[in-house]
């Protein structure tokens, strides 16, 4: 009877849920959104029969993520009416509740959230990205490398669907009777900025495994010195099946900086730039591994790099298209500001900004107009959590950076590491997009992000430790000195035997 491989029904389930969450507008459907949840409780129940995320995580880092997913928990525990009309911003609510009619009847028992079950929505949205960080974290390196390839491919496939999408015009029957995006790629997202998100995220990471794969020849993690290669091998090694594999992870690359071009989101295309110059700076003395190519590789990796850069900067004026909220932006961060003014330090409640903001609604919008999202996720993840947000979000930074130093290091690099340094880069665009748009509060690309951020925190059980060029030389050396020992004659066992002698 075959044997099921360790993590093998994490690895099918997460990569079912990543396949699923950005096929109905990025999840955000109340549909979706319940199948998403009722798979991430298949996959939590999972994580804690099998917890190897233990491994890979810290005691802190499990203790932070504990208190977010215990956050939107204890804002609904009921508090006496006395106590609840003394918490902060609580005051105005209370005069208007007063004013109502209750026939002698109190008040009863009141949650902290202002708006309890939107609190309960918030917590059910947060599971699946937390359940898909624990059980991705968990993974072996071979099965998360693997979903890594998974997750570009469904990148390139919404970049491929966007493209086409653009071409046939705004009554495309590819655009799946989405009525907003007429002049520009969405994919399966009703938001061209929602796709460009994704894009984002999955384009620092073909550009890593691109540069991990190109030039070759070897399938495993142990890579051959430049020195010793002779010109005619390196070049030889880009009909090799490794340089196939990089050929395929430069189309995807290329097709998803098209894709992302072509949603005309002036922030994705700026954050474009910005992670191929971070890939340049982190990868281009690289090239499969240890820069198979030498300086030639280097400088001709940082030539196609800055002319992308070059040839995307005129693209942020003449084809992308101005948000039309790019002014009225400032607006809504002031009034979101004063909101957190009012509700700190312990916030309004996990999914109340909606609800909230209509007190605070900016005087110099249109009385009609209406605000669903702060257009920055730290500012509303504050107003609605407050100061444990803020300490939470300080707290995710620090073991962010202190990753890279355990990601980061000298001497030689397996493809799995490159993917690490990618999905770091991928974070970061996304932590910087999420200044100015709500990408995190769409539940495939808060996924999305979850999984890449497992992959960044993974600590490799199967890679090769770094080996120093002293070690390298060394058992080079070794090898050559065993070669050029002559090797003792040994004498077969049936001519041992002297047949004189009897």
């Amino acid at each position: 009877m075959p044997t099921v491989p360790p993590g093998a029904m994490g690895f099918y389930g997460l990569a079912s849920l990543l396949i699923f969450a950005p096929l109905f507008w990025g999840g955000n459907t109340p549909l979706a959104r319940l199948v998403l949840e009722l798979g991430a409780l298949a996959l939590a129940a999972y994580a804690f029969w099998r917890p190897d995320f233990r491994n890979h995580l810290s005691p802190p880092l499990l203790g932070v993520l504990a208190v977010l997913f215990f956050i939107p928990t204890l804002q609904l525990i009921p508090l006496p009416p006395g106590l609840w009309m003394k918490l902060p911003g609580r005051e105005y609510y209370a005069e208007a509740l007063a004013q109502i009619p209750s026939d002698g009847l109190s008040l009863g028992l009141r949650a902290a959230s202002l708006v309890p079950f939107e609190t309960e929505s918030a917590w059910l949205v947060l599971l699946p990205p937390l359940v898909v960080f624990l059980v991705a974290v968990g993974l072996s390196t071979r099965q998360l490398q693997s979903l890594v390839i998974v997750f570009l491919g469904l990148a390139t496939f919404e970049a491929l669907l966007g493209l086409i999408q653009y071409g046939d015009g705004p009554g495309s029957v590819f655009r799946f009777g989405n009525p907003y995006m007429g002049g520009s790629a969405s994919g399966t997202y009703i938001n061209r900025n929602h796709l460009a998100g994704l894009l984002e995220m999955a384009l620092p990471v073909g550009l890593a495994l691109l540069t991990a794969t190109v030039g070759r020849a070897s399938q495993g993690s142990r890579y051959t010195s430049p020195k010793k290669r002779p010109l005619r091998r390196r070049l030889a090694a880009l009909t090799t099946l490794r340089s196939n594999h990089a050929a395929l992870y430069g189309v995807a690359a290329l097709a998803i900086l098209l894709g992302l071009i072509f949603t005309r989101s002036r922030a994705g295309v700026s954050l474009a730039i910005l992670g191929i110059l971070f890939c340049l700076l982190a990868f281009s003395y690289r090239l499969g591994g240890r820069n198979v190519y030498g300086l030639i590789g280097t400088f001709t990796a940082i030539g196609v790099g800055l002319a992308a850069i070059i040839g995307l900067v005129p693209v942020l004026d003449r084809f992308t298209l101005k948000d039309p909220l790019a002014d009225g932006r400032w607006s809504i961060f002031s009034s979101t500001l004063q909101a957190i003014g009012q509700f700190f330090p312990l916030g309004s409640g996990s999914g109340t900004f909606v609800e909230v903001f209509h007190r605070f609604h900016p005087p110099d919008f249109a009385a009609g107009l209406y605000v669903n999202t702060a257009h920055n996720d730290y500012l509303e993840w504050i107003l609605e959590n407050g100061l444990i947000a803020a300490g939470l979000l300080a707290a995710l930074l620090v073991f962010y950076l202190r990753q890279w130093l355990r990601v980061w290091h000298r001497g030689l690099w397996s493809t799995f590491r490159f993917a690490q340094v990618g999905a770091g880069i991928a974070l970061l665009l996304m932590m910087l997009h999420s200044f100015v748009d709500f990408n995190l509060r769409i539940p495939a690309n808060a996924i999305f992000f979850a999984f890449l951020a497992a992959v960044f925190f993974h600590r490799p059980s199967e890679e090769e430790p770094p080996r120093s060029p002293q070690s390298r030389r060394r058992e080079a050396r070794k090898d050559s000195e065993e070669e050029r020992q002559p090797h003792p004659r040994t004498v077969p066992p049936e001519n041992a035997i002297n047949p004189f002698d009897r």
